[in-house]
């Protein structure tokens, strides 16, 4: 049950689904000591109980097939902010850094809030594995710390600020709490003798994380309005500062209100040192000054902020490309994984393959729940527990459980480190449960499957019954809309079409309304709203709002998605309930 297990052989491709001539990039990492060998399979049936045929799956020629060599591909979990080449900040002799925080563990490990460090030059601020607040200045032969005494409180907003005078060989250190039951933790430190000598232009500048070699010190938590000043502010003057005051000297100040949508991160000072996000952590955060007046971020983004950074936040793995696969041009649509197998393990990721866009090859289209796939991915369910490993290794189902292997990111059914609800679910992953052979529940009667194992009964009923059918995934439906339905006489869904864009059901309306058979096959389907971002490709949000079954529930005010500024939680909130649709509902 460890949180740093690694799986022995694992990817993911850059894609789940493509029509012939697209080109599929495909990502590996084996702690193998021989080559893996890669080919295709076309998966026919996905559940592994034996009482039925057991997982099924017929070779498939392809020209990627062959021996590739085995390397461990690392991936860094935790959100933080870049400025990658901030030259302003090298020459800096005096200085005050400041930002507005609201810690949500404040007393889990040393975290970084602001840091330009560099071997034993440069500073940080931050909070101690104490939770208080903590300042380091380097001077090129080691660090110095000034503390201030009193930890932080959790999910309380403090002003926190590290100011160096090089003339008096000074550094002052300060914490400001805004719940007035907490005036009296307010504190200022001053301390002498401390030197300081700048981190070269070269060492990127860190926002809730320590940049060093790789990320670590995650902050978990929000953080408004950071800056930096090149001089040293008095306790008067930070106050000000905090206020929204400006003062000569100004080096940065980085406003999280602009660009919400975005990944990128915006310096309204003198040097334009624009960064970027790394890992999506939350944006459309209340701030400090939120007072509840509007719920919505583009109403009053000067009351939104904050971004709210965590330990384990994941988008991408940025894994190297092993190989690349073109879709041919004659493979029939279906489902496909990339087999891949080394010194006794094996992965196979799965891979929708649609038929050429414009140019149907049956009668029925089966359209497939990708996004409902990503947003459970890698979902550690509360109930798992040992006895289930048994019926995994009779039934020889895949082998791994994300409850083993949370530092691959969890699904937004689970919760951050620091217990907020996950919003976000990307595919560009290793998802252990978008896997043949996967068990969702591991006791009682049945196969204990969901989602994509349990879709492929569908697939298997088809094939033996002799109905062709092609493929069209969320993705296309978002992206083409009714266009690549159009010409379907029957379009179905599988079990669980849950997750939904305006998008797709702006599709699926128009094909039944203009004469088109739409079955709905699901128990629970067109449910909960969804919002994709164009800068942030594969990346999927949700925000659980009122009602519904919630495995957790958004904060007051941060209803709204930070992708499309839309309203979030169930389409019946939002004027489209499931019956509208498909005329039952959940």
């Amino acid at each position: 049950m460890s949180e740093n297990r690694i799986l022995p052989l694992a990817g993911y491709t850059d894609r789940l689904s493509a029509r012939p001539g697209a080109t599929v990039e495909i990502k590996v990492s084996s702690l193998g000591t021989t080559p893996y060998h890669a080919s295709l399979v076309r998966v026919c049936y996905a559940d592994p109980n034996p009482d039925g045929p057991g997982v099924q799956e017929d070779d498939v020629l392809a020209a990627f097939e062959g021996d590739y060599p085995s390397r461990e591909q690392k991936f860094y979990p935790g959100s933080c902010g870049i400025i990658e080449t901030p030259e302003a900040l090298s020459t800096l002799k005096s200085f005050t850094a400041y930002a507005t925080i609201w810690p949500t563990t404040p007393k889990q490990g040393d975290q970084t809030i602001l840091a330009h460090r560099e071997g034993n030059r440069g500073w940080s601020l931050g909070l101690d594995d104490q939770g208080c607040v903590v300042g380091r200045l380097g001077d090129g032969n080691g660090f110095r710390e000034i503390n201030l005494p009193i930890p932080l409180r959790t999910r309380q907003w403090y002003r926190i600020w590290l100011g160096f005078d090089a003339d008096t060989k000074t550094a002052t250190l300060g914490q400001t709490a805004l719940n007035p039951y907490y005036r009296n933790e307010s504190r200022v430190s001053r301390d002498k003798d401390f030197r300081f000598l700048a981190a070269s232009a070269a060492c990127a500048f860190g926002i809730a994380a320590q940049l060093e070699v790789e990320s670590h010190e995650h902050f978990n938590g929000k953080v408004e309005a950071p800056g930096i000043y090149d001089r040293s502010l008095s306790s008067g003057e930070m106050d000000r500062v905090f206020q929204g005051e400006r003062f000569s000297g100004l080096v940065a100040h980085w406003d999280f209100s602009r660009d919400i949508p975005t990944p990128r991160i915006t310096d309204v000072g003198p040097h334009q040192l624009h960064g970027r996000l790394r890992n999506t952590p939350a944006r459309g955060m209340t701030g400090s000054n939120w007072n509840a007046r509007e719920m919505c971020w583009r109403h009053a983004p000067e009351e939104y902020g904050a971004i709210h950074f965590h330990d384990d936040d994941i988008y991408d793995f940025d894994w190297e490309t092993d190989f690349r696969f073109t879709i041919p041009e004659n493979l029939r649509s279906g489902v496909y994984a990339v087999k891949l197998a080394c010194e006794g393990h094996e992965d196979r990721l799965p891979l929708f393959v649609l038929p050429t866009q414009g140019k149907r090859r049956a009668d029925v289209c089966v359209l497939v729940s990708t996004f409902t796939y990503a947003v459970y991915g890698n979902h550690a369910r509360s109930d798992f527990h040992d006895d289930w490993r048994e019926r995994i290794q009779d039934w020889n189902a895949y082998p791994h459980n994300p409850v083993d292997y949370r530092q691959y990111g969890l699904s937004t059914y689970n919760h951050h480190s620091d217990g907020s609800g996950i919003c976000f679910a990307s595919h560009r992953r290793p998802l252990l449960n978008l896997r043949p052979g996967y068990l969702t529940f591991g006791e009682g009667v049945g196969s204990g499957l969901r989602h994509f194992q349990a879709d492929s009964h569908l697939y298997a009923w088809l094939e033996a019954k002799g109905f062709d059918y092609d493929l069209i995934t969320d993705q296309e439906l978002h992206e083409e809309g009714v266009a690549c339905l159009r010409d379907y006489p029957v379009v179905c869904t599988g079990s669980h079409p849950e997750y939904h864009t305006p998008q797709t059901l702006d599709a699926l309306t128009a094909y039944r309304d203009q004469g088109g058979h739409f079955l709905y096959l699901g128990g629970n389907g067109f449910y909960w709203r969804v919002a994709f971002s164009e800068e942030t490709p594969g990346m999927i949000e949700i925000r659980r709002a009122e009602g519904g079954i919630r495995a957790w529930a958004a904060e007051p005010g941060e209803y709204y998605h930070c992708f499309d500024g839309a309203y979030g939680g169930l389409w019946r909130r939002s004027g489209r309930p499931p019956q509208a649709l498909a005329g039952v509902g959940f």
